[in-house]
């Protein structure tokens, strides 16, 4: 039997188990859902006929997430369930653009970035669905199809509320593309491999090139970014905003800073930690407290910022993470370093697993989630229990 919207809306978007990846969006055939805003705060929405073709609630990854299928099917290999879990991959390493702009504009290390424009500029891809900013208001995130170099640095950078990135697969297919790469989060992956898993929509799914995973402790509600612009900026009216980044730089060097430009040529700048903790924290989005996927298992590249041992530059330039899982993604990450858009190098893992990162999804998020199971509270079903023990060093 197929659910329609109806059913989608009752069992997840209702139970607050919709992660806002955008996928039902981008994959309804007829169009018919579509992106609404509360006060700034963002939620599926019906705006026309549903056909209850039931294709929202198959890939929908905010109720039913098998990752044990899915990863046998990515990687060809069983998940298994260890304290250290960081999900298949065959290459640690850590690295940077090579293009100094590139480098400049990311959050860390610009690899992401540089791997997308390697495949624009080689033909690998003709489009990369990313996460950038409303032109018309530009304090709120918004899903953007890149298809130029340009486009690709202007949506760097870490945004710290959802993007409902899958939601742009129909325009994508619409606008003519024909080999499409997707930045996410876990949720965002989760989402596509089920689409694959489950053999639908392939006018879609053999069009999507790459699927680059973004490590992920949590995502907010703008209400948390409110208040820091408000009590922390001293921003009072949103619409005086041209510009925000959530991982900008600071003007004298590289550390990462929340930088908001407003319509007097005035600039702002907040240190992330004050940024984070200061303020996003207390807002974090609920579904986020119960995912488990922090280095998002089910893509083909993940890539994170770089927390291990120190590293000697000359101007403290940031690296990228990076677990290359897949073998079109080996080949991608091989092709683009020969090419010298990035320069990397082996990294142990050891550092990710002791970091707050995955303490926060891969143990404290997995308690949360078994807990909040065992009262019957509405959580997401990953097909395994993970293994939240404390870690031996």
């Amino acid at each position: 039997m197929n659910h329609g919207f109806i059913e989608l809306k009752k069992k997840v978007i209702d139970r607050g188990l919709c992660t806002l990846c955008g996928t039902c969006i981008g994959i309804c055939p007829k169009g018919s859902l579509t992106l609404a805003y509360d006060n700034d705060e963002p939620q599926i929405e019906q705006n026309g006929t549903c056909s209850s073709c039931g294709l929202c609630y198959k890939v929908c990854p905010g109720a039913d997430i098998p990752i044990p299928e899915l990863t046998e099917f990515c990687f060809n290999k069983k998940h298994e369930v260890k304290p250290d879990d960081l999900g298949i991959f065959s290459c640690s390493s850590m690295g940077f653009a090579t293009d100094h702009m590139v480098r400049k504009a990311g959050a860390s290390g610009g690899i992401a970035t540089a791997l997308l424009i390697y495949g624009l500029e080689t033909g690998l891809i003709d489009c990369a669905l990313v996460a950038g900013f409303s032109e018309e208001k530009p304090w709120r995130t918004e899903a953007k199809i890149a298809i130029t170099k340009k486009e690709l640095i202007e949506a760097s950078q870490s945004k710290y509320a959802p993007v409902a990135v899958n939601a742009m697969l129909n325009e994508a297919i619409k606008r003519g593309f024909r080999k499409i790469a997707i930045v996410g989060c876990p949720c965002h992956i989760h989402a596509i491999r089920k689409l694959e898993y489950q053999g639908l929509r392939p006018e879609i799914v053999n069009k999507i090139k790459l699927l680059l995973g973004l490590f992920c402790g949590a995502q907010f509600n703008f209400e948390g970014t409110r208040h820091v612009l408000l009590e922390k900026c001293g921003v009072t009216d949103l619409e005086d905003i041209t510009k925000i980044q959530y991982r900008g730089r600071s003007t004298s060097g590289w550390d990462s800073r929340f930088v908001v430009e407003l319509n007097k040529g005035e600039r702002r700048e907040l240190q992330k930690f004050d940024l984070v903790f200061g303020g996003l924290m207390f807002f974090k989005r609920d579904r986020c407290a119960m995912c488990i996927d922090w280095s998002a298992e089910l893509a083909d590249i993940s890539l994170a910022d770089y927390w291990g041992p120190s590293i000697n530059t000359d101007d403290g330039a940031s690296y990228s993470s990076i677990l290359v899982r897949s073998n079109r993604g080996m080949e991608w990450y091989q092709e683009a370093q020969k090419a010298g858009c990035i320069q990397v190098r082996d990294s142990s893992p050891e550092y990710l697993i002791k970091s707050s990162g995955f303490e926060t999804k891969k143990h404290g998020n997995a308690f949360h989630l078994n807990w909040r199971s065992r009262h019957g509270w509405p959580t997401p079903d990953y097909h395994y229990i993970p293994n939240y023990s404390p870690s031996k060093w």
